[in-house]
Order: structure tokens, then sequence, then C-alpha cells
């Protein structure tokens, strides 16, 4: 007969369920009990057995040893930071939680591996603010000249995927790490968190590869206007820090001067839409937007055309296997898609160095030791930087393979 485990602080069991934003039903339904024996953990009138609890642990991401702690942890809540109304917060589910817990931890892991300084010789949160009073279109036009960019390069790159990779890329450059996941919330295209060295980006990889660059740009507008952020989609309307962020990602991809070089005003049909965004390494909606900032569509017209698109690509998703998968399915090559080659670059660096050990390393890369080797040679075979110089890499290998 299993035994149940003593010692476990039921305050931290309730805390941890709430703080990843879980109900009783949702939790009771997990482990196929009723509410009321997960509402006796979290009073302390009954107790889980360890194998319960290492699923507890599993489901809201914490370690097994939290559930024993004299208090709660200290930690930021990083929900009630983001610019959001009460009611979108509660509508934020688990998953972003849970992200969000983990976006903070690759800050903590940047600032120790960098010893709390960002080595970006350029960090353009620091050289360049705004303020919500002022213009999203010369923001967007400072941005674009300060990452040197022309739009002849964005259009010259291969396809979407490819410019993806390259403003990914050129972001980084300048000191805001970006980190992928698969977001499992249709709600949330992306975030970004806030800091004084070390900013991060979030892009949900589960989204096409121009909604993932319309995403990283709207979250750079919440960067440099110095406030977390979240991305539900392009909306024309809403919270004025949205609206900003929205115009700021339009205007930076399709710039309105080189824009109006490039359309015929006598022909707004879906066919010169969808070649303009072919053009830019854009989505429809985008060129949309910037037509109806235009005055050429009205709002109604926008949600219109969306939905109608929304309902083609769903259509077109139907009995085939989604959406892109830059990973190819393999479990390595997703993890550095998901991670960034310019992170598994600086944690392996570290490592070979002797400035953090193995299990530090697989802590920071969010993978257990074991996996180690497999991930270096993907980040060897595949690093698009081409500047990684692992001085051993077989050290860990003896290790993790006695």
């Amino acid at each position: 007969m299993a035994e149940y485990i003593q010692g476990i602080n039921p305050t931290i069991v309730k805390w941890a369920r709430e703080r990843s934003g879980y109900t009783l039903q949702e939790v009771a339904k997990s482990f196929n009990r009723g509410v009321a024996t997960i509402a006796d953990w979290e009073s302390g009138a009954a107790a889980p057995t360890y194998i319960q609890l290492e699923k507890l642990a599993d489901k809201y991401k914490r370690p097994v040893a939290m559930f024993f702690f004299p208090e709660p942890p200290q930690e930021p809540d990083f929900v009630n930071q983001l610019a959001l109304r009460s009611s979108e917060i509660e509508q934020l589910g688990p998953g972003i939680r849970i992200l969000l817990r983990q976006a903070h931890a690759r800050q903590l892991s940047l600032m120790e591996l960098n010893m709390g300084v960002n080595p970006a010789e350029a960090k353009i949160f620091h050289d360049l603010h705004s303020q919500l009073d002022n213009s999203p279109t010369e923001l967007a036009q400072q941005t674009r000249a300060y990452l040197d960019i022309s739009v002849e390069t964005q259009a010259n790159w291969q396809n979407a995927r490819a410019a993806l990779e390259n403003w990914r890329e050129q972001v980084e450059e300048k000191g805001i790490f970006v980190f992928k996941d698969a977001f499992r919330d249709d709600s949330v295209d992306g975030f970004c968190l806030i800091h004084e060295q070390f900013p991060v980006i979030y892009l949900n990889n589960s989204r096409s590869s121009v909604r993932q660059i319309f995403s990283l740009f709207h979250e750079l507008a919440h960067l440099l206007l110095g406030e977390n952020g979240i991305t539900r989609g392009i909306n024309p309307i809403g919270e004025q820090i949205e609206v900003f962020c929205n115009q700021f990602a339009a205007e930076f991809l399709v710039p309105s001067g080189d824009l109006e070089t490039r359309f015929n005003d006598s022909l707004y049909d879906d066919t010169a839409i969808e070649e303009l965004a072919g053009y830019y390494k854009v989505s429809r909606p985008v060129i949309l937007l910037k037509l109806v900032n235009r005055g050429v569509f009205t709002f109604d017209d926008y949600w219109q055309k969306t939905e109608q698109w929304t309902e083609e690509y769903e259509s077109r998703l139907e009995g085939s296997a989604g959406g892109e998968s830059p990973g190819g399915g393999n479990y390595y090559n997703t993890h550095a898609v998901y991670l960034g080659y310019r992170f598994m670059e600086l944690a392996f660096s570290k490592y070979h160095q002797g400035q953090c050990s193995m299990e530090e390393l697989a802590n920071h890369l969010n993978i257990k030791v074991k996996s180690l080797p497999g991930l270096e040679d993907c980040l060897l075979r595949n690093n698009p930087l081409e500047r990684i110089d692992c001085s051993n890499p077989t050290q860990y290998r003896k290790a993790t393979n006695p």
C-alpha cells in the first residue's frame, strides 16, 4: 500500500496551483480524483503519496523539494506585471504562466553565464526609448536604422522562415535574447519581460513564421517602451499600448514610404495584398493593417477579410500535418530552435571554459544531463552563427556515457 508523505507544507501546495493558474477542478481531473481530495491536500487534512507529489510537481513545473519549504519562495508575479487588463489576466492559461516563470529562469541563467553584464556591443533597449505619446512610426524608422537592414535585404531573404531567423539574429545581436516554445495556447502569440541587462522575448513556435515575425517586433516595441507585454494577434483597435506596438511592428516591417512606391492605388484586391505580403515576408493582415491606417479599408473590412483568411487557412490545415515545424520532429532540433543557437553557444562555451558544471549546464539549457551530447551535436552541425569554439566537446561525453 502506498505511503502518504509527511512534512508537506499545504500552503505551498495551494500556492503552487494558484500561481500556475489551475483550478481545483482541473487538477482533480488530471489525478482522476474528486475536488475534495485536492482541497484536502491544500488544507492539510490529507497528504498525497510520493508518486502523486511527483505528478503534482511536474504539473506545476516545480521541484519536489519546494513542497517541503516552510513558506512559498519569493518570486516576481509576472502575470500581474504584464500590460493586460484584469479580465485578460484571469483568462491567461497555466501554460503561459509556466512559460513566464521559464522566461525569468532564462534571465537568471543569462545573468549567471555573463556575470551580470550583457555582452552585446550595442544594446537597443538602452539606446532607443519611447513613450506612448510618441510616434510609433518615428520609433520604427529609428529601429530600422539601428538594425541597419534595408527593405531590399529583407525582400531578398529566401522565404518567411529565413526572414524569421535573420530578424531573430539581428535582435539578439543587439542584446535581446529571443526564445521560442509551443505555447499550446491559441490566444497568445508571444510575450516579453523587461530587465536592466537581459530583457527577453518569447515567441509561440506553433504559429507561422510570418506571424512570429510580427510578434517579435510587437514585443520589441513593448521593450522599447520599458513595459512587459503579451501579444494576442494583430488588432487595429484596443488598448493604447497594444495599438502602439502593432503600429510600430507594421511600420517597421512594411515602411510606409516604401509601400507607396509599390502599391497601385487602383488595385486593392486579395492578389495584390498577397504579393506585397510575400515581398515583405509578412502576413496579409499586416498589409491590410497598413491599408486600414491609410484609409483604404475600414475596421469592418479588416475583420471581415482576416476572418475569411483564417477560415481558409484552417481549412487547408485539415488532414495535413499542420503548421511549420523548423525542428523537423527531432527532439534536439526542436529544443535548439526553442533555445536559439546564440544562447546554446553561450552556455556550452562557459561549460568548456570550466565556468559551470555539467549539472548547471543542463539546468541552463532545461535538459537532462544525459541529453547534453545530442544537443551539442545539433549545435555543431546546424549552428548558423558559425562562431562556436568548444575546446573539448568530448569532456562530458565520457561522463554521460560511462
